[in-house]
């Protein structure tokens, strides 16, 4: 019985995500980080940032010092179209996400009241 119920479960999510595959948001998305992936500046940045988060996380004394080289580092990624681009086609993707996510847990709510 549980088999059987893990299979429908599977096969419904596996219908979910073919849908958002196949919307234009998910595509943009999926051109918009090939595109980022190709550039090995904009990768060095984003690199950098992550690697002082961290710092600041293990030394909060560095947190003024390390958020200054942080800022200046979005201000480039920023004020650069392909990820730009990149930024708003994951949160298109993310808002999609979100909207099914309301939907599954509306369902589940009307359900189970």
């Amino acid at each position: 019985m549980v088999r059987l119920l893990d299979k429908e479960i599977n096969d419904k999510l596996e219908e979910i995500i073919n849908y958002i595959k196949k919307t234009d948001c998910f595509k943009n998305y999926i051109k918009a980080k090939e595109i980022l992936e190709a550039r090995d500046d904009l990768k060095d940045i984003i690199k950098n940032i992550k690697k002082n988060q961290q710092k600041i996380v293990k030394n909060p004394k560095l947190k003024n010092e390390l958020e200054k080289i942080i800022n200046e580092n979005l201000e480039v990624l920023e004020s650069d179209i392909t990820y730009l681009s990149y930024k708003n086609s994951l949160d298109e993707v993310n808002n999609l996400l979100t909207i099914f996510e309301n939907k599954i847990n509306k369902y589940f709510d009307e359900v189970f009241r």
